[in-house]
């Protein structure tokens, strides 16, 4: 991800909707040893080109990655089409109106995290320090669905690392009555959550490079002031390990 910026000038967009629609993912292929792939990339067509990023099979959007999955995931997971799955994701969204949250933060069209939508974020964009917001989270297990610990469906929320639509977008979970809009941000789910299969924590990448653990449970409040980048919130000195 750094590598891209230092030549890009900025993060890719965790969605990009023009020209054409992408993911961030295909974007930084160079910069983890996929110049190959990304040569065969179609950026000039939407990500879920039938004929070209999308056949099934052969296209790209088929390949699996393992820089892209965590080895405490369950293996073997594919996508739709047979399209490759990620463990990680941009953490750029709130479910609105949510009642657990405590302080909405302001609405943004590009959206709220360091990856936004149709935009390249620069570093001096991210006033609260990037080494205190969140880049990218682990929203592991999908597209099976898992909840406190269990998996409850074969099927879940899109983990393809091609659908610009894969994303972790906070909502909470409530594990009194085992449903999305609650107070718990870490480990409770991987409906577009942060999720891990690491006893008591998921990792979380900060916007400096560094890998940080947050504990499970963790409540939804302050997972939204470590994933917005420029609200100025106060974040406790014990939550990243």
């Amino acid at each position: 991800m750094h590598n891209f910026y230092g030549v890009n000038h900025g993060f890719p967009a965790a969605k990009q909707t023009t020209p054409t629609n992408q993911s961030w993912y295909p974007f930084i292929l160079p910069y983890i040893e996929q110049e190959n792939l990304f040569k065969r990339y179609r950026f000039d067509l939407d990500w879920d080109d039938a004929a070209t990023n999308d056949a099934d099979p052969g296209g790209v959007n088929q390949a699996p990655l393992e820089v892209f999955l965590c080895p405490s995931a369950p293996p073997g997971r594919k996508g739709s089409r047979h399209r490759g799955i990620t463990d990680y994701d941009a953490v750029d969204q709130i479910t609105r109106p949510n009642a657990f949250v405590t302080k909405m933060p302001p609405s943004d069209p590009t959206r709220i995290g360091i990856l936004g939508k149709d935009v390249r974020r620069r570093m001096a964009e991210i006033t609260d320090g990037t080494s205190n917001t969140i880049l990218l989270a682990e929203s592991a297990g999908r597209n099976q669905t898992w909840e406190m610990g269990a998996m409850t469906s074969t099927s879940g929320t899109t983990g393809a690392w091609p659908n610009p639509d894969t994303a972790i977008t906070l909502t909470g979970y409530d594990p009194s009555t085992m449903s999305l809009l609650g107070p718990c941000a870490v480990n409770c789910t991987n409906k577009n959550e942060i999720y891990a299969f690491h006893t008591g924590i998921a990792n979380v990448l900060m916007g400096d490079g560094t890998v940080r653990s947050l504990q499970a449970g963790l409540d939804i409040n302050i997972a939204i002031a470590l994933m917005t980048r420029s609200i100025g919130d106060t974040i406790p000195g014990d939550i990243l390990d």
